[in-house]
């Protein structure tokens, strides 16, 4: 059934736009990796460790791409370019990850960057009693914070792998 809403722009408060302005230079960062990784790809697919964050990587993209769906439904434009450029930097690190085995800081910075931008999005969603269509708030809460967990991971092995 199409949707009778039409597309529209938003009026976005300063924290929402903070936390754009974080995730945006991660996801420069991820997909310049992948552009600089494609360049002398070695495609091969992750160990160890490194295993534990692609396939983490994976997942949180994967739930980005269900994401589009419901940006469709919300039809505000900055929503939409936003998870479509979210989309191509997480796919970007995939991608990244499985084309080189020394990605220097990338992952670290992508994750961190990511993480600080979930928690200024936990922040908004407070500050401005923020919701999306019908669901509760709590659903926002649970859905951020999933990736803040996946992020924190992945900066965790990070860490234990240098």
């Amino acid at each position: 059934m199409a949707s009778t809403k039409s597309w529209h722009v938003a009026k976005w408060p300063p924290l929402a736009w903070l936390e754009t302005l974080i995730k945006l230079v991660a996801l420069g960062i991820g997909m310049g990796t992948a552009v600089s990784a494609l360049a002398n790809a070695n495609f091969a697919l992750p160990n160890g460790l490194r295993l534990g964050q692609f396939i983490l990587l994976i997942i949180l993209s994967l739930g980005l791409v269900a994401a589009i769906f419901d940006r469709l439904a919300d039809r505000e434009i900055i929503a939409m370019v936003f998870v479509i450029l979210n989309n191509l930097g997480h796919w970007g690190m995939v991608l990244a990850q499985s084309a080189a085995t020394d990605l220097g800081n990338a992952i670290w910075l992508f994750a961190g960057l990511m993480l600080l931008g979930d928690l200024v999005k936990i922040w908004f969603i407070k500050a401005n009693n923020f919701t999306v269509r019908d669901f509760p708030q709590r659903t926002l809460y649970i859905l951020t914070s999933v990736y803040m967990v996946g992020y924190a991971i992945i900066l965790l092995l990070e860490i234990i792998l240098n």
